[in-house]
C-alpha cells in the first residue's frame, strides 16, 4: 500500500480537510502497514538499542538486533575490495574442529588439512627461508624440520633432532658442492692441512691427511686382486707386494710380456679317431662304420640295426627299435641279406637269445655271421646265402619264440 497523507484543508476548519475518522482511518493503515512489513502485524520485529560501532541489524529467528555480522550464507565477492583489520588486529581464518582451509584458484587448491594438520601445496612455492644471524632462525627443538640459510653463510641448515652421541636438537650445517669435506665432524685437514698424494686415514678418532702404507710421499703399491681361485685351491692377497703367479700345469705353458699374459698348449693334440680313448677301429677296412655299442664306438662291415630285447615273464619277448613304434611281444622279424643286426638282451641269462633253423627248444641253432652271446649282445651279419625262414628262441623257456623272414 503507498503511503497516505491526510486531508488538512486549505485552512484551519474549512471544511475541506480529512474527517477525523478518515484521517484516523488513513493513520493506522500507516502503522499497520509498518508494522505488517517490519513486525508480525502487531507488535516489531526490530529493536536498535545499544547497538555498537560497525554493528549490523541480525535476525535471530524472531527479531532484528544489532550484532556483529559472524555468517555468511552465500559466497562472498570482495569485487577487488581488501578484507583488512583495524587497529593492528589480526585476520583470523578459524574452520570448525578439524575443518579444512582450501584456497582454490583455477585447477589447483591448497588445503591446510585440519585432521591431519599437513598444508598441502599442490604447486610451486616461492619463499625466503634467510636470516641475518644464525641466531635470529626459529629454535631447534621449537622448529625441528625447518630448512632456512643465514645471510653471508655458504652452509645451508636444518632443524634436526639428531640421536647419535646424545646431541638432541640442533641446528646441522648441511654441506653443498661449495663446501670443504672438513665440515664433517669426523674429518680434519685443519689441524695438519693436505699435501699432494696424500689420502683421508683414520687415526682413531677423525679422518686426517696421511702417506700411504709404503708409498714415501705418495699413494703406494696396490693389489689389484683380493683373493683368486682356481680349480683347486684359493689365494689371498696379504700385503702391498704379494704377487700372483699364474704357473703352466700337464702340456701347459705360461709367458709373461709387458702387460700381456700368453698360456701356450705345448701337448699334442689327438688327430685320429684311433687315439681317441672311447673309439675301438681295429681291423677297420675300407667301406666300413662305426656304431655305438654302448661303451664305444667300434667297427661294422655294414648298416646296423639295434633291438633292445627285455622279458617281463617267460611267455616271450619283447622287441624295442628301429620298425617297433612300441614295446612289441614277439614279433615276426624281416631282416635282409648283407646287414647287420644287434640283439641287446636286457633279460641276460635268465632268458638266453639264439636263432635257429628249426623251431623248438631242441630246434637247431642257426650261428652263420654271428658274435657276440645270447645273453648280452647277439651280432649277426645276415649272410648271403641265409635260409629265407629261420626262427628265435628262448634257450630255455619254449613260449619265447617267433620267425624270422630274410629277405633280398
Amino acid at each position: 500500500m503507498a503511503k497516505q497523507s491526510l486531508g488538512l484543508g486549505a485552512s484551519a476548519n474549512d471544511n475541506t480537510g480529512d474527517t477525523l475518522r478518515a484521517g484516523g482511518d488513513k493513520i493506522n493503515d500507516n502503522f499497520n502497514e509498518i508494522y505488517t512489513a517490519i513486525g508480525n502485524g502487531t507488535n516489531l520485529n526490530i529493536s536498535v538499542s545499544n547497538p555498537a560501532n560497525g554493528q549490523v541489524l541480525r535476525y535471530n529467528g524472531s527479531t532484528f538486533l544489532p550484532s556483529d555480522f559472524s555468517a555468511l550464507t552465500s559466497s562472498l565477492d570482495v569485487n577487488g575490495n581488501s578484507i583488512v583489520s583495524a587497529s593492528n588486529g589480526n585476520i583470523v581464518i578459524n574452520p570448525n574442529g578439524t575443518g579444512n582451509v582450501a584456497i582454490s584458484n583455477g585447477s589447483i587448491t591448497s588445503t591446510f588439512n585440519g585432521t591431519t594438520e599437513i598444508i598441502d601445496f599442490p604447486t610451486k612455492v616461492q619463499y625466503k627461508n634467510e636470516y641475518d644471524a644464525l641466531g635470529s632462525a626459529p629454535a631447534a627443538a621449537s622448529y625441528t624440520g625447518y630448512f632456512f640459510t643465514v645471510d653471508g653463510d655458504d652452509n645451508p641448515y636444518v632443524n634436526i633432532n639428531i640421536t647419535a652421541g646424545g646431541v638432541g636438537d640442533t641446528r646441522a650445517k648441511l654441506l653443498t658442492e661449495y663446501s670443504s669435506i672438513d665440515a664433517l665432524t669426523d674429518v680434519d685437514i685443519t689441524t695438519v692441512a693436505p699435501t699432494a698424494n696424500q689420502i683421508l686415514k683414520w687415526n682413531g678418532s677423525a679422518f686426517t691427511p696421511a702417506d700411504e702404507t709404503g708409498g714415501g710421499g705418495g699413494g703406494g703399491t696396490q693389489n689389484l686382486f683380493a683373493s683368486f681361485a682356481g680349480d683347486t685351491g684359493s689365494t689371498t692377497a696379504n700385503s702391498t707386494s704379494d704377487t700372483l703367479t699364474i704357473a703352466g700345469g700337464t702340456n701347459i705353458t705360461t709367458a709373461v710380456s709387458g702387460d700381456t699374459l700368453t698360456v701356450n698348449f705345448s701337448g699334442s693334440l689327438s688327430t685320429t679317431l684311433a687315439a681317441l680313448t672311447d673309439t675301438d677301429v681295429s681291423g677297420i677296412t675300407q667301406g666300413d662304420s662305426l656304431f655305438w655299442n654302448g661303451t664305444s664306438w667300434t667297427v661294422t662291415r655294414s648298416p646296423i640295426t639295434w633291438w633292445e630285447l627285455n622279458a617281463p615273464d617267460a611267455s616271450g619277448y619283447n622287441f624295442t627299435g628301429p620298425g617297433f613304434s612300441t614295446a612289441t611281444a614277439d614279433p615276426t622279424l624281416y631282416v635282409m641279406r648283407g646287414m647287420t643286426y644287434a640283439f641287446d638282451n636286457n633279460a641276460g641269462g635268465a632268458h638266453p637269445f639264439r636263432i635257429q633253423s628249426t623251431q623248438g627248444l631242441s630246434g637247431t641253432p642257426y650261428t652263420t655271421g654271428q658274435s657276440g652271446s645270447g645273453t648280452t649282445v647277439l651280432y649277426w651279419t645276415v649272410p648271403m646265402d641265409a635260409p629265407s625262414t629261420l626262427y628265435y628262441q628262448c634257450a630255455i623257456h619254449a613260449a619265447m619264440q617267433g620267425q624270422i623272414n630274410v629277405v633280398a
